[in-house]
């Protein structure tokens, strides 16, 4: 558990359910062969020091890869945290409607003979420079958006290959998640490789 005592003495609190995805509903490239149900918990404490390859001032992840066949017994009332920093960490239990889109590389990214066509589209929809890829709501796969920083390349701590985007956690009204100051929690992950290390990012 990534959560320890809290200075007080407090003992470490419950992870919480943040997301769970069937292979089913969300078919792509980033399910592992054999993988079929993909569950994100998270520490709903902000974490000052946080284990490597997570994101300062931020709720820890967990990312856990399974079969839903494997998965035999279910808690019917998960346990509730005995502590959390913000209203915010809490989601509010609901369903997930998958919706397919189609987003694109960060600006800064696309070949350059696309970059004329993006800034007619960026006048023509009035969105700004990032209408491209900083779409709403939660997200699976895809691309990161770079609107606050230059493109950054997380190389896999095990193998050294390039990651990839998995999922973002953006703060939204509807799930109640805020974090950061509104921004996105992005999970990559490895391509090559789903047993190593992840890396989060908060943008």
């Amino acid at each position: 558990m990534p959560d320890e005592n809290s200075p007080a003495g407090v003992p470490a609190t419950a992870m919480v359910p943040v997301a769970q995805i069937f292979r089913r509903d969300a078919p792509g490239p980033w399910w592992p062969a054999g993988i079929d149900l993909l569950q994100i918990l998270w520490c709903p404490n902000e974490h000052w020091d946080p284990p490597a390859q997570q994101a300062d001032v931020s709720p820890v992840l967990e990312v856990r890869w399974r079969r839903a066949a494997d998965v035999i017994s279910q808690l019917t009332t998960p346990p509730s945290p005995s502590r959390y920093d913000e209203d915010g960490y809490l989601p509010q239990a609901c369903a997930i409607t998958a919706e397919h889109v189609t987003d694109f590389p960060f600006r800064e990214e696309l070949p350059a003979e696309l970059r004329p066509r993006l800034e007619e589209l960026v006048r023509e929809t009035g969105d700004g420079s990032d209408v491209i890829t900083r779409l709403a709501g939660w997200k699976l796969g895809g691309w990161p958006t770079w609107h606050l920083t230059h493109p950054t390349v997380f190389p896999c701590g095990d193998c050294g290959t390039a990651m990839t985007l998995l999922f973002t956690v953006a703060s939204d009204d509807e799930t109640g998640v805020v974090v950061g100051r509104w921004g996105d929690l992005r999970i990559f992950t490895c391509p090559a490789d789903h047993r190593h290390a992840f890396q989060v990012d908060l943008h």
